[in-house]
């Protein structure tokens, strides 16, 4: 089979099962709000404290840092020094904040960045390298908390966890020990991947661990303590609701996202979740992409200023 007839069946798997999963959302989500008495969710928003949304806030600004971290990580390795860590954090931030919420993070998001580093002067090749590093590092970071939860037992394995946990472990030092201290390439159906050595991917793991931590807290703090279970029991469910809103590539996993959290909880508690989950979308999904949105407006119109002015600074230095 051609490249050619490979990617567009493989456009045509990935678009069939986003229709599967948003179509299970959607009747989930239905089901579960058409039981929900819209009294007991008044009750529940209105119980949220100014606490746990400045909590969530913090947090969502402890994972939006880590996902700078990354961008500059990224950008040294992709680009080298042709660009400014400061550029880079701020194309991370930005481009992450607007594809969160419109979905389609691998095209959004993309976009973005290469509107931000194209006026510096990089091209495709160089941006695609810093997103590949970036999603790379992002992959790492949802392993390394699937592997600590499972290794820690979270509830919901029912004792079955720690195997597989250690599995998972034993398969990052595996992959740390074959990156080793220089960088390497796979080639695989005529794609070539370039990895980081081991040092970069062993800091990749942690700041994506902390990133996970910060996005999961973010939601996990805004649920009443009558109803949040520990955090490591949490962890596994978000992390599933997660992925499942990035397969049906609804915009910022809208239905799908919220579906499986209800899902994981009791009809009596649903209207406590849904409360919280309403108001992580605000401090998470919601603020990050108005406040990115302004700063790449921003940074629109001062570039458009720019090359408004410079004829005119030109006319003025042959004087």
């Amino acid at each position: 089979m051609s490249r050619a007839k490979r990617l567009t069946w493989g456009r045509r798997l990935s678009g069939l099962l986003a229709v599967g999963v948003i179509g299970l959302a959607v009747a989930l989500l239905h089901r579960y709000l058409h039981a929900m008495r819209w009294h007991d969710f008044a009750l529940a928003w209105q119980a949220l404290s100014a606490r746990a949304i400045v909590a969530s806030v913090a947090a969502t600004c402890v994972s939006f840092g880590m996902l700078a971290a990354f961008e500059m990580q990224a950008a040294r390795l992709g680009a080298g020094h042709r660009i400014s860590l400061r550029r880079a954090a701020f194309a991370g931030v930005v481009a992450n904040a607007i594809g969160n919420m419109l979905g389609f993070h691998a095209i959004t998001a993309s976009a973005v960045r290469y509107r931000i580093y194209g006026a510096a002067g990089l091209g495709v090749g160089d941006t695609a390298r810093i997103v590949g590093i970036a999603g790379l590092g992002v992959g790492l970071g949802f392993v390394v908390v699937i592997t600590g939860a499972l290794v820690w037992q979270p509830t919901i394995v029912a004792g079955w966890g720690r195997w597989p946990g250690l599995g998972l472990l034993l398969a990052l030092a595996a992959w740390l020990v074959w990156l080793g201290r220089s960088a390497r390439t796979l080639r695989v159906a005529g794609w070539s991947l370039r990895f980081p050595d081991a040092r970069a991917a062993a800091s990749q793991m942690l700041i994506g661990a902390v990133e996970m931590c910060g996005a999961i807290a973010a939601l996990h703090v805004l649920l009443p303590a009558s109803v949040a279970p520990p955090f490591v029991d949490f962890l596994p469910v978000y992390v599933a609701a997660v992925l499942a809103g990035l397969l049906s590539h609804a915009p910022g996993g809208l239905g799908v996202f919220e579906s499986i959290l209800l899902a994981a909880f009791p009809q009596a508690q649903r209207p406590e979740v849904l409360a919280a989950i309403l108001c992580y979308r605000l401090t998470y999904t919601i603020g990050p992409f108005v406040l990115g949105s302004l700063a790449f407006g921003a940074f629109e119109g001062r570039l458009r200023w720019r090359s408004r002015r410079a004829p005119t600074v030109a006319r003025r230095a042959t004087r």
